[in-house]
């Protein structure tokens, strides 16, 4: 039997794997949409084995500088995951008012 636990995606509502570490996480399909404010597609890297974050817009290969990503109109944020990876969160209310 397993102890996995599943929640709504916050964007989409598809079931999605939880993390207690990562409450907000977006389901996989919504993390391939990410963009830019101006629509452009992004995508993310870890630096190093270690972690570490980069992003870039997909086109271009342009160094995107910020965290800060849209799926479909939501504000997220990209950060590098505590074992390696790229986990995408949706922004909370307190989030957005620190901005």
């Amino acid at each position: 039997m397993s102890n996995t636990e599943f929640y709504p995606c916050p964007i989409c509502s598809t079931p999605t794997r939880y993390f207690a570490r990562y409450p907000r996480a977006v389901c996989n399909n919504c993390y391939s949409k990410a963009c830019d404010a101006q629509g452009r597609k992004l995508s993310f890297f870890n630096t190093s084995m270690s972690g570490g974050f980069e992003a870039i817009v997909t086109e271009t290969k342009e160094k995107y500088e910020s965290h800060i990503c849209y799926i479909d109109a939501v504000k997220c944020r990209a950060e590098s995951a505590r074992f390696g990876g790229i986990v995408i969160e949706t922004m909370t209310d307190g989030d957005l008012a620190n901005q």
